[in-house]
């Protein structure tokens, strides 16, 4: 990519059609020094052929297209902002996976999507994983990388991504609007391949956080927020009464039962 210099290039002097003879990359570059409108929207007008065949993979019944087209073009305007033109790596996939991404988290936080809590946390991993490198290394991570830095065995992550496709991309069917989308997990994922890759002092191992997961997610409501709230959050008993409006004694017994049921749970998962 030839260097741009900002006084070589007086973007209020040049038409918009001379403009497209500069890559994406070279465009992002001279957008970031000029702040200039015109040029971010011959960029923009470059991708939106991106944006809509992003859109298509989503579309259903549960939300609408031209949301999903805002998200999608949202992303689109990330990515250009987010992006390094001086790493010397294209544009076209770093804006195709914050497109992406960016239709996901929203799908995922209004609740759209619906799986198992070892699936959302393990998916959770991995996506924290993925921004943190793209950040540094601004790029996707091979799916090595994310074994490494996740702890997952490769077939791990192989199971979690399909999974999580499976389930995303499930939205494309036509649902009812009231009906959540859900996973059907004999179909989906072989749940015995997520395993941790190697052994880390002081962290579970996968497969035990997947059987604590699940054992957690059968305990009875105020049980399981009890638990939580103590365990996971760090609240005390007597902050946990004052927030559900008990006593302490009554948490304390509560907590209790849910320990007692946690336990029961886990040993018949084991025994299975």
């Amino acid at each position: 990519m030839a260097k741009i210099k900002k006084e070589a290039f007086p973007v209020s002097n040049i038409k918009i059609i001379e403009m497209r003879k500069y890559s994406s990359e070279e465009l992002i570059k001279i957008y970031k020094e000029t702040n200039n409108s015109d040029v971010l929207n011959v960029i923009v007008k470059r991708f939106e052929k991106l944006a809509y065949s992003t859109v298509k993979g989503f579309r259903n019944s549960t939300i609408e297209r031209e949301d999903l087209l805002q998200l999608a073009f949202t992303g689109l305007l990330v990515a250009i902002n987010r992006f390094d033109a001086g790493k010397g790596n294209k544009f076209s996939t770093f804006a195709f996976y914050c497109i992406k991404g960016e239709i996901l988290h929203h799908l995922r936080d209004c609740g759209l999507i619906k799986y198992p809590r070892w699936v959302w946390k393990l998916n959770k991993l991995i996506n924290d994983f993925i921004v943190k490198f793209e950040e540094k290394n601004n790029r996707y991570p091979t799916k090595e990388e994310i074994s490494l830095g996740a702890n997952i065995s490769l077939d791990g992550v192989d199971e979690i991504l399909k999974v999580r496709e499976a389930a995303f991309y499930n939205l494309s069917l036509n649902r009812d609007k009231n009906q959540k989308n859900s996973v059907n997990n004999n179909d989906v994922y072989n749940r015995s391949l997520v395993k941790s890759r190697d052994y880390r002092s002081f962290e579970l191992v996968i497969e035990d956080r997947i059987l604590l997961w699940d054992a957690i997610d059968k305990l009875s409501g105020l049980n399981k927020k009890i638990l939580i709230f103590n365990y996971f959050l760090g609240y005390s008993q007597v902050e946990i009464g004052e927030k559900e409006g008990i006593s302490q004694k009554s948490v304390s017994r509560h907590l209790r039962t849910a320990i007692g049921e946690l336990r029961e749970h886990m040993l018949l998962k084991q025994d299975n």
